[in-house]
C-alpha cells in the first residue's frame, strides 16, 4: 500500500481506504460476515500506526451514522476491537435517519456533540482521526455555530480533525475558503471531474486534505455493469433512486468509451478508475467501497497503477466534450 499525506491533518493515510456505505446494505444484500472479512482486510493492508510524526503509514476507513442509521459503524466497531491503532478512522454526522424527521440534515450544535457521542459508542473508541459534517449547506458551512462544537471535541479528544462531506462545488468552496474545514471529501471520478478545476487548486492553496469518494461511480466504473442490472437496483439500493432508466444507460455508454484504459499495464477497470482519482496530487486518498476481501485487495492494487499521460490527456477531452465524441 502507498500512503500520502491528508492536507493539513499531518495524518499518513492509505492513497487507497475502504468506504464502507456498502456494508449497511446500501448497494444492495450484504453479508456482515463478507464485510467484516473487508475491513479485516483493509486492516492488513496497511501497518500499525500510533504517532502521526511517524514515518509509517495506516489505512484510512471511512463511515457514517447515516449508513444503516448506524449499522455501518457498529459493524465497524466489531472489527476493531483490539485493533484500532491499525487505521486511520473518521465518520460523519448531520443526517436524521430514525425518527420523525429521518431523511432531514440538522447541523446543530447541540445534535452534532450528541449524534458524535453515539458514533464513538457504536464505533467502540474514544476518538476519531476525523469527524466530518454530512452534507451540510452553504449556510451552515458559513454561518459558523457548529464548528465551535467541533473545536470544543477536539480539545476534549473525542476527534482529532474535523472536515466536511458535500454534495455541491459550492459547499466545496465555502468549505475551503471559510478556513475552519481540515479536509473536504467529495465525488470525483472519471465522469464527474469537476472538482478538479474548482476546488482541487483551492484546497492545495490552503492546504485542505481531499478525500475522493465514488470513484467507482456506484459500480458504474467497475467494467462489470450492464444495461440488465437495472432491474435490481431496488429498495434501498441508492442506485435504485438515481441511476435506474435512462440516466444508468447514459453513464454505461459514457463508460465504455474509457476502455482505452484496459492496457496491458491494467488488471481491472476499477484499477484504473482508482488510478485516475490518484493521478491529482490534490487528492490524499480515495475511499472506493469493498463488499469482500478480494474487492478490497483489488481495489487497494489501484495505488500500484500509473495512468499514461497520453491516455489522461484522452480522459480531459472525453470529459470536455461531455463523452460526446
Amino acid at each position: 500500500m502507498k500512503y500520502r499525506i491528508l492536507g493539513r491533518t499531518g495524518l499518513r493515510v492509505s492513497a487507497v481506504g475502504l468506504g464502507t456505505m456498502v456494508h449497511a446494505g446500501h448497494f444492495g444484500p450484504m453479508d456482515d460476515r463478507e464485510s467484516l472479512s473487508a475491513i479485516e482486510t483493509a486492516m492488513d493492508l496497511g501497518v500499525n500506526f500510533i504517532d502521526t510524526s511517524d514515518d509509517l503509514g495506516v489505512n484510512f476507513i471511512d463511515t457514517s451514522d447515516a449508513y444503516g442509521a448506524g449499522y455501518s459503524e457498529t459493524l465497524l466497531g466489531q472489527a476493531l476491537r483490539g485493533k484500532r491503532d491499525k487505521i486511520i478512522l473518521a465518520t460523519k454526522g448531520g443526517n436524521v435517519m430514525v425518527g420523525p424527521d429521518r431523511g432531514k440534515r440538522n447541523f446543530a450544535p447541540d445534535y452534532i456533540a450528541r449524534v458524535m457521542d453515539e458514533s464513538l459508542k457504536r464505533l467502540q473508541t474514544d476518538y476519531v482521526d476525523l469527524y466530518q459534517l454530512h452534507n451540510p449547506t452553504v449556510d451552515v458551512i458559513e454561518r459558523g455555530d457548529v464548528w465551535e462544537v467541533l473545536e470544543r471535541a477536539k480539545k476534549a479528544g473525542k476527534i482529532r480533525h474535523y472536515g466536511v462531506s458535500i454534495n455541491t462545488i459550492e459547499e466545496g468552496i465555502a468549505a475551503v475558503n471559510g478556513g475552519r474545514s481540515d479536509t473536504v471529501q467529495l465525488e470525483y471520478n472519471l465522469l464527474a471531474q469537476e472538482p478538479a478545476e474548482k476546488i482541487f487548486p483551492l484546497a492545495q492553496a490552503a492546504n485542505v486534505g481531499i478525500i475522493a469518494r465514488v470513484p467507482l461511480r456506484r459500480g458504474i466504473l467497475t467494467g462489470k455493469l450492464t444495461a440488465a442490472d437495472d432491474g435490481r437496483f431496488q429498495g434501498e439500493d441508492v442506485r435504485a433512486r438515481s441511476f435506474k432508466g435512462e440516466p444508468f444507460r447514459r453513464e454505461l455508454e459514457k463508460a465504455e468509451q474509457l476502455r482505452f484504459l484496459l492496457d496491458r499495464n491494467l488488471q481491472t477497470f476499477a484499477q484504473a478508475a482508482i488510478a485516475f482519482c490518484l493521478a491529482h496530487p490534490a487528492v490524499s486518498t480515495t475511499i472506493p467501497g469493498a463488499r469482500n476481501a478480494q474487492q478490497m485487495r483489488e481495489n487497494a492494487a489501484g495505488a500500484d497503477v500509473t495512468i499514461r499521460p497520453e491516455h489522461l490527456q484522452r480522459i480531459d477531452e472525453l470529459w470536455r466534450s461531455s463523452f460526446s465524441s
